[in-house]
């Protein structure tokens, strides 16, 4: 009896093994294949951040500065988004569609951010001029036409009439 079940033992190990073998010859191909991303987009861009942005009493907080975007392909829309960070907490602030027609323009980002207790006072915020495209199998991604590094702002209160 105890033989029967040594050698039943070593026959589910062996089977395992053996399937685990079989798992990792087909899984190889897969893992050596280079991944197809899709091809970037021609395009070129630049976005500022305006070194103050609007505290309301609500919370809701208005930051703004400006773009300038050229996209050779449209493939997909483009959007401004905008963060900031105070007190250890990165917030985002909204997003707004962007127009990519080489001139220079305004946009403005206003949210309440949730949870967030932003006050009056220096801060830190970010931005990016990006489009959503498609890959090849569909999937939409981001593709970055420029980036406003952080910098230093300062937050001040709406003013009221």
């Amino acid at each position: 009896m105890r033989n029967r079940i040594r050698i039943r033992i070593r026959v589910v190990r062996d089977s395992v093994a053996a399937g685990a073998l079989a798992c990792l010859a087909t899984a190889a191909p897969v893992a050596a294949a280079p991944v197809t991303a899709a091809p970037a987009p021609r395009s070129t861009g630049s976005m500022t951040i305006d070194p103050t942005a609007t505290l309301a009493p609500d919370g809701t907080l208005t930051m703004s500065g400006s773009y300038r975007c050229t996209v050779v392909e449209h493939t997909g829309t483009v959007f401004v988004a905008s963060n900031v960070l105070q007190n250890r907490r990165t917030e985002g602030v909204g997003g707004s569609k962007a127009v990519c027609d080489g001139t220079r323009h305004r946009w403005r980002n206003s949210a309440r951010p949730y949870g967030a207790s932003l006050r009056p006072g220096p801060a830190r915020a970010d931005g990016t001029l990006l489009q959503m495209s498609s890959d090849r199998g569909g999937i939409p991604l981001p593709r970055f036409l420029a980036i406003a590094h952080e910098r230093d702002i300062t937050l001040v209160p709406t003013r009221r009439g």
